[in-house]
């Protein structure tokens, strides 16, 4: 087995071991992608590894890299995700051998740790982060909303702001105190349907939520179907609209009023879902959840690299980059 950096050619073997490895429960899913590492290269800085066994494609493994925050020290970390291994590979070693080499190259990278959301029904990986050093810091919760026709439309009428950079500095009041904060997620995003609403009453009342469409970077796919041609998918492809940097958790009402507003939009177009992902100790409106039509539960794992930092993470809610998933 040889472990390489990841080439462009290895496009088609990748989606092959994409197809073989299904997750989540009770209806298991795979992502279908033009290039396998258009997940990777949401992140500025990113690494995706190959493993091989005489020419073929028996796994992989990526990174993002960021510079972020945990408990108010500057600090390097890394989101791994896209672990996989091919099924006649499978308990022998593979995947270890990629995490293990992941850390060695982000060790030469200058990362202080490295850390990843894993579907709470996916024991194999859960054991595999634990037994390469992982440990589980918090939950995490998607939450999925269906489009929805408004039955009346909201008291306040929030504003859409196209610039990625608009209602930056409410973003930042909101969540840079947060660990894992990063700056830019909206910028980093803003070519795949990237819009902002915002609604100001001018007396301190403000709320704000963003969204992007994560269609053009992925689309889930049911895990017993096989994937169309790409000309087949790109006719079938329905917006995945994912929520985040919300901003007004203290005032529900102007809150949904953007939510209604965008939930109204989407039912008049070519929509599958709205999602919203969020530590589970969070405090947000109350409607989040009652509206929400499923749930998905999810472990953070983290794995410290640096043996100089012992991270002090706060007693609070990190920050959700929706990138990560």
């Amino acid at each position: 087995m040889r472990i390489r950096d990841y080439r462009p050619d290895d496009d088609p073997a990748l989606m092959i071991l994409e197809r073989l490895s299904p997750r989540g429960l009770p209806e298991p899913f795979v992502h279908y992608r033009r290039r396998f590492i258009d997940r990777a290269a949401l992140f500025a800085e990113h690494h995706l590894l190959v493993a091989e066994d005489d020419g073929e494609v028996i796994g992989c493994v990526a990174v993002g890299l960021k510079q972020t925050h945990v408990g108010g020290r500057a600090v390097r970390l890394g989101y791994v995700f896209d672990a996989r291994t091919h099924p006649a590979w499978r308990r022998r070693g593979v995947a270890s051998a990629l995490v293990a080499a992941l850390d060695d190259s982000l060790r030469a990278r200058g990362a202080d740790g490295l850390y990843g959301h894993i579907v709470a029904s996916n024991v194999a990986s859960l054991h595999l982060f634990a037994k390469c050093g992982y440990q589980r810091l918090r939950q995490l919760i998607l939450l999925t909303f269906q489009p929805v026709p408004a039955v009346t439309l909201p008291d306040w009428m929030p504003r859409h702001l196209a610039d990625p950079m608009a209602d930056q500095e409410r973003v930042r009041a909101a969540h840079a105190a947060r660990d894992l904060y990063v700056p830019g997620v909206a910028t980093r995003v803003g070519d795949y349907g990237f819009e902002r609403w915002s609604i100001d009453l001018g007396d301190g009342h403000c709320a704000g939520l963003s969204v992007f469409d994560q269609s053009y970077v992925f689309q889930q796919w049911p895990a017993d179907l096989p994937f169309p041609s790409p000309e087949e998918m790109r006719a079938r492809r329905r917006a995945s609209l994912r929520l985040f940097d919300e901003v007004g958790a203290q005032h529900p009402t102007l809150l949904r009023a953007i939510f209604d507003t965008l939930r109204d939009q989407a039912a008049g177009g070519r929509v599958s879902k709205l999602s919203l992902l969020l530590d589970r100790a969070d405090r947000v409106p109350a409607f989040l959840f009652a509206e929400a039509v499923a749930q998905m539960d999810y472990w953070m794992v983290f794995k410290r690299l640096n043996p100089d930092w012992v991270p002090d993470w706060q007693d609070a809610p990190i920050y959700i980059d929706t990138r990560e998933l």
